[in-house]
Order: C-alpha cells, then structure tokens, then sequence
C-alpha cells in the first residue's frame, strides 16, 4: 500500500512537471501513470488492505499470540504517572528521529488500547476507526525501515549517507503530522468532552516531534537527483 500510494504521487507529479504534454500518449509520462494505477486496486484495493492490518492485530491480541493488550495497559499506566526520563540516551546519527519512532509506537499502541477498550472485538465494525488505525501502522513502519536504512548507510560510510539522512529525516517530519492527525480523529471517534481532552493531552506528551528544516533537506535530495539525472539512492 505504501509503495503504491507513493509510486502514484510521484507519476501525478511527473505529469504535472510534463504540463499538458504529460497527459497525452506521445510522452512516456502518461504510460507510466497509466500502467501504476491498477497496483491500488488488484489483488485487495489499498482500502480493504488498510481494513486487515488492525483486523490481525486484533485477532492474535485476543487470541495472546500478540501482547498488544498487555502492553497498552502498560502504556496507559504510565500515561497517568509522572514524566518518566527518555530511555533512549544515544545521540548519534538521526537520535532524534530514532526517539520520535518509539513515541510513534507508543501513540500507535495508545489509540489501539483505546479502540480495543471503547469497541472490544466489534472494532471490526468501524472501519473509519481501522482506517486510522491502519494509517498509523504505516507510518510506523515506514518512518522506521527509513531511519535504520539511513543509520545503517551511515555505519558503513556509504557515500550517499548524507542524502538517507536528509531523505529520514524529512520522512520523520512529515510522518510526525500524519501519526498526530490520524490518531487525533480516531480518539474524536470514540470519546468526547472531558475523556477526549484527556487523550488528547496524552497524545501531546507522547508526540513532543521538533520540526526540522525540510525545506533545505528536499532541496539538496533535488539537487543531487538534478545532477546526477537519476534516482540518487540507487
């Protein structure tokens, strides 16, 4: 689902670079967009993909082949304890990014805990919910498989280590808003009021993320894509 979703955004934006010329069969930009539009729909769309993925999760959670529930009690009580010290100390390289994706996991595990308690094994129900849930997940993942491949070109001196960064990083960012405000319309699913306000201040003490300079970072990925003609990560 992700790759798709994002080989779609990126053949929208080559036709849109391409103008008018973009959108008719004498490009090859209208064929590439064209050919990548069916890898949302074959085999499952990417909604219904989106339905399975909290669909498992509940159903080995419940089942305890998945400690999820356990973990989500965990998490609650230390939501309501005091502010603990972050576990994580490493300051290497993309530290911060690293600490955000354990405080993505805790949102993820979060509004999990809250849709298990507010809905219990009739969550399949609600697909806006697992919608949310779903979209989290990605995320996740995504933000971490991002960060451990820049660390890893990092250890091994990769000469294009300082684009992972820069590419991590601005995925970090990015993800950081979309995690906020999937899990904020989730837990607005389920609760209301003073309970809502609740979660919502617990969210903020989860996703404390520090913007970073994007800009700069996406220029200088352009640049480098610019002037070497190709994708610079191959």
């Amino acid at each position: 689902m992700a790759g798709s979703e994002a080989l779609n955004f990126v053949l929208d934006e080559n036709i849109q670079i391409h103008g008018g010329n973009g959108f008719v069969r004498d490009y090859p930009a209208e064929r590439h967009f064209r050919d990548a539009r069916v890898n949302r729909i074959f085999e499952g769309t990417n909604e219904i993909n989106r339905l399975l993925i909290p669909g498992m999760l509940i159903r080995r959670a419940v089942k305890g082949d998945l400690p999820l529930i356990p973990a989500a009690k965990a998490l609650q009580d230390e939501l309501l304890g005091p502010p603990a010290m972050p576990s994580m100390t490493d300051e290497g390289v993309l530290a911060d990014e690293r600490r955000a994706v354990e405080a993505f996991k805790k949102t993820a595990l979060m509004v999990f805990g809250v849709a298990m308690q507010t809905y219990g094994t009739k969550l399949t129900d609600e697909q806006e919910v697992l919608m949310h849930l779903a979209d989290i997940a990605i995320d996740v993942f995504s933000a971490e498989s991002a960060a451990l491949r820049a660390r890893a070109a990092s250890d091994r001196g990769d000469g294009n280590s300082a684009l992972h960064v820069d590419a991590a990083r601005v995925f970090v960012n990015d993800a950081a808003m979309r995690i906020d405000a999937s899990a904020r319309q989730a837990l607005a699913a389920m609760a209301e009021g003073d309970t809502l306000r609740t979660m919502l201040a617990a969210l903020r003490r989860l996703l404390k993320v520090t913007p970073v300079n994007t800009v700069a970072m996406r220029r200088r990925i352009a640049d480098e894509t610019v002037e070497r003609g190709a994708y610079p990560f191959a």
